[in-house]
């Protein structure tokens, strides 16, 4: 559904699946900013936020009015600078900037009028409203978040778009290569695009700024009758989005709205295994919202198994957790053995290596871990070399994993 904001008019009423957006939103940005300030020694903490398709900045929900977008970045972020601040002796200096974007003057109307309703007023410097596409004004953006922030460029980009083809993979890129902090949330309408393919020279270029090659159009076409299709269909899908934009990490929210039961993904992209540990804790929060085919460990959010014409939903219930930590200390023994069987490898590189293949939460891995190194199927080692309790309680990223001494086939000794 595509919403219309006027300053004469009351907001557009909000739909199930934007909910479900908007409390993804706020709730990465809470953990993000929690987690990125852990440190109580740090002094300042600079941050860019923007919305590239901003909207009007509230909806109306019944009787009442809700934030958008634009509102929760300000919201979120104001108030982790209060409840951060609220132990700390020095206070940590926070240097925030929002940039909001819309093509339509009257959604910006909109959202100045509210903005400064609330009290955040438009000046140009630390907010600043855009009456431009996203593409024409990007390179400007980064620049400037360049000039702010000339080392690392930490800031997070929403992309919100109506379908697949109004954000070009290669601005993704773009952002990546030159903010190497970035972050980018791209809405995406992957069912939209899946069902329409046709070998069809308009199709073509209509799926163009995406960047699909003919080849690869023919497979997702291929591959798309069916459940098991569809959801491989989707993969190769994600995979090619990763690939394109050069991030390191994608996390995916499927969400079905009510209407279409279309699939659109809120897809989270980035380059740092912490971004996306964050928000694959999302999935986890907010549970009854979303669903992914598979069953949770290696064959949902990687290949495995998505060839089934019957897959399972996986929906981040307490009864999925259970069953993706059993799942886990089956099938990741038989990983970890093909990938320490020459040299042990870091818990750092295991967590990366597994990050885009499963719904695991790095926790969850580490857990697995532990577990395994319990019923002695492997080691664990400190960066020295130096073999680690059994009892162990917690792992450290730069800990070792390593083969046992006495070699037993993998997943042997809990299956005897």
């Amino acid at each position: 559904m595509i919403f219309r904001w006027h300053p004469d008019e009351s907001p557009p009423q909000i739909e199930a699946h934007s909910k479900a957006k908007l409390d993804v939103l706020r709730s990465y940005l809470r953990a993000y900013l929690d987690r990125l300030n852990v440190n109580p020694h740090r002094e300042e903490f600079k941050l860019d936020l923007v919305d590239g398709f901003a909207g009007g900045g509230t909806f109306r929900d019944g009787k009442g009015v809700v934030s958008g977008t634009p509102l929760i970045m300000l919201e979120e972020s104001e108030e982790a600078r209060e409840r951060l601040n609220r132990r700390r002796t020095n206070p940590l200096r926070f240097d925030y900037k929002y940039y909001f974007v819309d093509k339509d003057s009257a959604h910006i109307d909109h959202l100045k009028k509210i903005l400064d309703e609330r009290g955040y007023h438009v000046d140009g410097e630390r907010i600043v409203a855009v009456n431009k596409r996203f593409e024409e004004v990007a390179d400007d953006i980064i620049a400037e978040i360049r000039r702010r922030q000339p080392r690392a460029g930490r800031s997070i980009f929403l992309l919100d778009q109506t379908g697949f083809a109004q954000v070009e993979l290669e601005l993704v890129a773009r952002i990546f290569r030159k903010l190497p902090a970035a972050e980018v949330i791209l809405t995406f309408a992957a069912d939209a695009l899946i069902n329409f393919l046709e070998e069809t020279p308009s199709i073509i270029k209509a799926v163009a700024p995406i960047a699909l090659p003919q080849a690869r159009v023919r497979e997702l076409i291929e591959q798309r009758d069916g459940v098991g299709g569809r959801a491989l269909a989707q993969r190769t899908l994600c995979d090619h989005i990763r690939t394109r934009t050069s991030a390191t990490y994608d996390t995916p929210f499927f969400i079905r709205p009510r209407r279409s039961r279309r699939a659109l993904w809120f897809l989270h992209l980035s380059r740092h295994p912490t971004a996306r540990d964050v928000m694959i804790q999302r999935h986890w929060e907010i549970s009854n919202t979303f669903e992914h085919y598979g069953p949770g460990d290696f064959g949902m959010l990687g290949w495995e198994g998505l060839l089934s014409k019957t897959l399972p939903l996986f929906h981040f219930t307490g009864f999925d957790a259970e069953q993706l930590r059993a799942n886990l200390l089956n099938s990741l023994p038989e990983k970890l053995f093909c990938l320490v069987s020459e040299h042990p490898i870091t818990v750092d590189t295991m967590r990366h290596m597994f990050a885009n293949k499963t719904a695991a939460r790095f926790s969850d891995l580490d857990e697995t871990i532990l577990q395994l190194s319990r019923e002695r199927e492997l080691r664990i080692l400190d960066p020295d070399g130096k073999v680690r309790s059994h009892s162990l309680r917690r792992l450290r990223s730069s800990d070792q994993i390593a083969l046992p001494d006495t070699l037993l086939l993998p997943g042997f000794s809990r299956r005897r």
